[in-house]
């Protein structure tokens, strides 16, 4: 008999997320009182994802896990070693898509691993904690970023993750509730953006350059903000860019990962209109 797996709560995967990608949690549960705790710590076990990245020294690689998938992206563009990788991600599970972004990487679509592995998920759900993706496998070591609602068990969680090896504490802070849910999953959006072009986007939006029709050009945009087009125009991209670049992620997760029948188009129905030459 192998081990025994931790026990699932309402906030496993099996029942989260929603078709919407959110977490329910029941209204009552919590009423009496309330905090919430950000944690980052990193840890080291019998992972296959952990060991993946222990073989390749330096190569940090990213994860996404929702929708019963996981996409794992591998930032490098040397053939030998994404090989070398390919191979141990079958072993360690399904592989259902794989293909190059446009940018230094190569993105690898997985079933969800959970139901075969010691992953990291079954140890902090029986905790009622939630992960802030993606997580990072670097060296042999996965960092995480977790949110909770109970700093008692936030002990108890890290006590699980340190009988299977050695795990350290990088952050813990006590947020107000306040920040849900903008502050934490949005971060991952927009926390790489800086000022300048988080307001080059912003004043795109407010004048209408994304309009259809457009209603306004770059040039015009530069000029009510005292600088050149040129100037103007690399904050913009440099913001459409990242903000692209990571949302990407949950939209390929999302049209691949399972979702309620209901929710999905019909294979009968084309997803564009045919149109004749």
């Amino acid at each position: 008999m192998g081990e025994t797996r931790p026990r699932r709560t309402f906030l496993t995967r099996l029942w989260r997320p929603s078709n919407d990608g959110t977490t329910y949690i029941p209204h009552d549960r919590y009423a009496s009182s309330m905090s919430l705790w950000e944690i980052s710590f990193r840890t080291q076990y019998d992972y296959p994802f952990m060991k993946i990245s222990g073989h390749h020294p330096g190569l940090p690689i990213s994860m996404w896990c929702i929708w019963n998938r996981e996409m794992i992206q591998v930032p490098t563009r040397d053939e030998n070693v994404l090989d070398q990788i390919a191979k141990e991600i079958r072993k360690a599970g399904k592989c259902i898509d794989q293909w190059a972004e446009a940018g230094d990487s190569r993105i690898f679509m997985l079933k969800c691993t959970c139901a075969s592995w010691d992953s990291p998920w079954n140890v902090w759900e029986p905790h009622e904690a939630v992960d802030a993706p993606p997580a990072i496998f670097q060296d042999g070591w996965g960092y995480f970023r977790l949110i909770a609602f109970d700093e008692v068990r936030t002990r108890d969680l890290f006590k699980d993750f340190n009988k299977r090896g050695p795990t350290e504490l990088i952050r813990k802070r006590e947020l107000p509730l306040s920040v849900l849910p903008s502050s934490i999953w949005v971060n991952s959006l927009f926390g790489d953006l800086t000022s300048k072009q988080s307001n080059a986007l912003l004043k795109a939006h407010r004048y209408g350059y994304y309009s259809s029709p457009r209603d306004v050009t770059t040039e015009s945009i530069a000029r009510s903000l005292g600088v050149s087009r040129s100037t103007y125009e690399e904050h913009l991209r440099k913001a459409e860019n990242r903000i692209m670049g990571n949302l990407i992620p949950y939209l390929q997760l999302f049209s691949s990962g399972e979702k309620r029948p209901d929710k999905m188009p019909l294979k009968e129905m084309p997803i564009e209109p045919n149109v004749e030459a």
